[in-house]
């Protein structure tokens, strides 16, 4: 086994469908759509919408993809809340710009606005 894997037993819950509206930053407005639809911990099941300018983490790189128009072609992650009730968000995905260039990696919370929108399935997980 790989050191630092994590398993957690549970169960999945309830479904939120959420809208995200223009200009709102992808990462913060998930965390702020957990938090309206009660979920303390969250799966992204399914995305699709697009971004007006897209910041990336790949390990110690950061990727500025400047837009607009940054399709968003898959979006994982989790959401989960810590000890002090709040919910933080890792994001994970692949983005392609106006030219087809595909980029990966991790969603920089505050640089990723949304474009006209993003539709999210959001999926409870009650750790047991």
């Amino acid at each position: 086994m790989k050191e630092g894997a994590v398993f957690e037993e549970g169960r999945l819950g309830r479904i939120a469908v959420v809208r995200l509206r223009p200009n709102e930053d992808l990462v913060t407005a998930i965390e702020t759509a957990c938090r309206e639809h009660g979920l303390r911990h969250a799966i992204v099941r399914s995305a699709v919408g697009s971004l007006v300018d897209a910041v990336l983490e790949t390990g110690e790189r950061t990727v500025a993809v400047p837009g607009p128009g940054i399709e968003i072609l898959t979006l994982s992650g989790e959401l989960r809340s810590g000890t002090d009730g709040g919910i933080a968000a890792d994001l994970r995905g692949t983005i392609a710009d106006g030219k087809a260039q595909v980029y990966g990696g991790r969603f920089r919370r505050g640089e990723n606005p949304i474009c006209i929108t993003l539709e999210l399935v959001l999926q409870e997980w009650l750790p047991a």
